[in-house]
């Protein structure tokens, strides 16, 4: 996620506010309070929302990424016409791309910025329960150190949180990460 994508709350991420389901904590519901569609992917993070946490509500269809004007933006997903629809306000007619893009191949980040993203999710998922996994991942030296991390990593996410959350992981984290 681009760090000036806009993002906006779907019809399904207001009602998850009110409802407040189990699978929205603390952290995700207060990063969900401060998406607004005026707010940029910085700015959001900048105001304690963690990159992890905005992508979750992505992920779950509680937020939509939009354009400048508000309307949401078509991605390349099957169930991005869905979250579309559930963006669009209810007296405009939702806007709809041509044809769509094809989700571009995942590049592995600079080492730094790797690691704080890890400490991110690490922290956002298990809060203080994490505290020493997140430490030993901020004491990494190289990308080698992170790599032989992860099954730790992966070991606390699973006996503190769920095999959702190891999975994820694993699908948005992982190949990220600089290899050597």
């Amino acid at each position: 996620m681009d760090n000036n994508t806009l993002l906006a709350k779907t019809d399904k991420g207001r009602e998850a506010l009110a409802a407040r389901p189990p699978e929205l904590g603390p952290r995700l519901r207060s990063a969900l309070i401060m998406v607004d569609g005026k707010k940029n992917v910085a700015e959001l993070v900048k105001f304690g929302g963690a990159l992890a946490s905005l992508e979750q509500l992505v992920e779950a269809g509680w937020v939509v990424e939009v354009d400048a004007s508000g309307q949401p933006v078509q991605r390349a997903s099957s169930d991005a016409g869905a979250a579309v629809d559930a963006a669009a306000p209810a007296e405009e007619p939702s806007a709809v791309a041509a044809a769509p893009a094809p989700a571009p191949a995942p590049q592995t980040l600079p080492y730094s910025e790797a690691r704080r993203m890890v400490v991110r999710y690490i922290n956002d998922q298990l809060g203080p329960m994490g505290e020493l996994t997140a430490i030993r991942v901020e004491g990494c030296k190289s990308p080698a150190d992170l790599q032989a991390l992860l099954p730790r990593i992966r070991d606390a996410l699973s006996n503190y949180r769920n095999a959702a959350a190891v999975q994820r992981f694993d699908q948005e984290l992982v190949p990220l990460l600089p290899k050597h």
